[in-house]
């Protein structure tokens, strides 16, 4: 009798493992709720500003029949203005040789001081001509050419000297040029020293 029983409790045992084998997977939960999101992170460090500055490479050892130098570099003081302890590199670009250059140049290095007229030091004048500068008020300054140039075929090229924070320029004409120096927004000031200022005219 306790063998009959036995037997037939191993066999119900292993028809329950077969049944609970076999059985089919129930249906997925739903997905839990999103949790809240984190708080923001603290804002990094601004980057510091890239400056280029263009100017005017007189003829010289850099270049020998001038050019332009380029200067860049990050504005590490926040001043916007690239200042010679920023510059990081420099390149020259350089004009061929006199026979090869398409235009005929007036280059001159411009100084002024209080109310005086700007004063010039000539450096290169294939264009044969001459210009008298006066000053018209505090940092405008018109320029009289002592001959008429193509004023479509002629562009003019300046530098900013350290002391200012911009040059405005313009022909006026065709035997005239206008510059107004700035120290700050629509502040127009005197005083400035080796304003690099190139007049060019083209075939």
């Amino acid at each position: 009798m306790k063998n009959n029983f036995s037997a037939k409790f191993f066999i119900f045992f292993i028809v329950s493992l077969v049944l609970v084998g076999c059985s089919k997977d129930g249906t997925n939960g739903l997905d839990g709720r999103d949790g809240t999101n984190g708080a923001n992170g603290t804002d990094g460090t601004n980057g510091r500003n890239s400056l280029i500055t263009t100017l005017i490479e007189q003829p010289g050892e850099n270049c020998a029949n001038g050019g332009f130098k380029i200067d860049v570099g990050q504005d590490t003081n926040d001043n916007g203005q690239l200042e010679a302890n920023e510059v990081d590199a420099t390149e020259f670009i350089c004009n061929g040789g006199t026979s090869e250059l398409p235009y005929l140049s007036y280059v001159s290095l411009i100084n002024q001081t209080g109310t005086d007229n700007p004063e010039t030091t000539v450096l290169e004048n294939t264009l044969e001509l001459g210009i008298v500068w006066t000053r018209e008020s505090q940092g405008k300054y018109m320029g009289t050419l002592d001959k008429a140039i193509d004023i479509g075929k002629t562009v003019i090229f300046y530098t900013t000297p350290t002391t200012h924070t911009g040059v405005r320029g313009e022909l006026v004409g065709d035997n005239q040029v206008r510059l107004e120096l700035q120290n700050g927004i629509n502040a127009f000031a005197d005083d400035f020293s080796n304003l690099s200022f190139e007049l060019r005219e083209y075939e």
